[in-house]
């Protein structure tokens, strides 16, 4: 009886693992999505023990779905140059015109004291004469046409009269021939002869040719250009014939009476207002094959009188006692008449009669041409007409053989 059990027993357990491997094929078949679990044996992490490793018991391979590993991009950090910081400046500048904005002005960092001047004042005659003072100048002097800084590159002759700058001036009749004088200074005025034979000359500074100056005139007399301003510094004169001539003058002649020249001192500071350039207008080009059949009769210039300007009139009459041809004190004649005429009609203006230091003013408001006149000396004077009145002044020098035994 215990044999028969015990061969029961050992025939229940040889067909144990063939039942087992049936059924695993079974379920393979039946899901083969299914996968199935790996065991695996990881060694003890005990220090004691000593990692062995074990099969893993397996009957028969199953196919096992693997997972694919799919490689994930990894961000990798690189490195960027390295940039140097710069510091950049963008300048625009813009000048724009705004009527009737007012810019209130600022002050400047002139030194106190500084006197600012748009340009060199006017001269007041008789100046003082640079022969008989020396350097260094300051103000208005006058530098005679016999000075010795004045050149002429042909010898000029010298004519004596009294109505020149101490009554002397030199005059040419050569158009090759030059004046040259250099000088010091900011403003610049010529008086220069003019006569009925007298032409065109160039007033010419630092090689560039400033100013032309028509020296006609129907009868002798004295007159002076505008004042140029030059700068300060120094700088060379030079006159010169144009090589023409107005129409109703007789000749070519060039006549230097005396230069006159400007120099401001420490505290002086010349600014002239900027020049403005006019602009020019593009003009529209007329359409081609326009005839201009009738038109509306163009009207002719009226002649508009011009507007009276204050005129101021400076005479100095004096006795050259001592013959050096400037008006030294004490040589003033007192109580001369001295009158403003009009040409043509010869209506007394304005009368005046000169003081102890023989300097008389007169004052007039008209348009008309008008003329100087000393009747007592027989002396007369064209007042150059300009717009807007101006400023004349005249220097009657006696000489001392013609003083008379009297003056009323």
């Amino acid at each position: 009886m215990r044999k028969r059990t015990f061969l029961t027993a050992l025939g229940v357990l040889a067909f144990t693992p063939l039942l087992v491997v049936w059924a695993l094929i079974g379920q393979g078949r039946a899901g083969e999505s299914a996968a199935l679990p790996t065991r695996m044996v990881l060694p003890s992490l005990t220090p004691s023990s000593t990692a062995t490793a074990s099969p893993t018991p397996s009957n028969t391979p199953t196919a096992t779905r693997t997972p694919t590993l799919t490689a994930t991009p990894t961000a990798t950090a690189t490195a960027l140059p390295t940039l140097t910081p710069t510091l950049s400046a963008r300048v625009l500048e813009i000048s724009a015109v705004m009527p009737g904005v007012y810019v209130p002005p600022r002050p400047t960092n002139f030194p106190f004291g500084t006197i600012l001047l748009s340009a060199p004042p006017q001269p007041i005659e008789p100046l003082p004469d640079a022969t008989h003072e020396p350097p260094p100048y300051s103000g208005w002097y006058s530098f005679e046409s016999d000075h010795p800084f004045v050149q002429y590159s042909t010898p000029w002759q010298a004519r004596q009269v009294v109505a020149a700058s101490r009554g002397q001036y030199h005059r040419s009749e050569n158009v090759q021939s030059t004046v040259t004088f250099p000088f010091e200074g900011e403003g610049l005025r010529i008086r220069y002869v003019a006569a009925r034979n007298m032409g065109l000359f160039d007033v010419i500074v630092d090689g560039a040719v400033i100013d032309m100056v028509d020296a006609y005139a129907p009868e002798l007399r004295f007159p002076g250009t505008q004042v140029y301003f030059v700068g300060p510094g120094a700088h060379t004169l030079t006159l010169r014939s144009a090589g023409r001539k107005n129409n109703a003058s007789e000749g070519y002649v060039v006549g230097l009476d005396a230069i006159q020249v400007f120099r401001g001192t420490a505290n002086t500071l010349i600014i002239p207002p900027p020049a403005e350039s006019a602009t020019p207008t593009p003009q529209p080009r007329p359409a081609a094959g326009v005839e201009l059949v009738a038109a509306p009769p163009t009207l002719q210039p009226t002649a508009t009188p011009a507007a009276p300007g204050l005129l101021t009139v400076s005479v100095v009459i004096a006795y050259d006692e001592n013959g050096n041809r400037a008006v030294d004190p004490a040589e003033g004649v007192a109580g001369i008449s001295v009158r403003v005429v009009e040409v043509g009609t010869n209506r007394v203006i304005s009368q005046a009669f000169t003081d102890a230091q023989g300097f008389a003013q007169l004052q007039v408001v008209t348009s008309a041409q008008a003329r100087a006149v000393v009747p007592y000396f027989g002396r007369v004077w064209e007042i150059p007409r300009g717009r807007g009145g101006g400023q004349v002044a005249f220097t009657l020098l006696l000489q001392p053989g013609n003083q008379p035994g009297l003056i009323p």
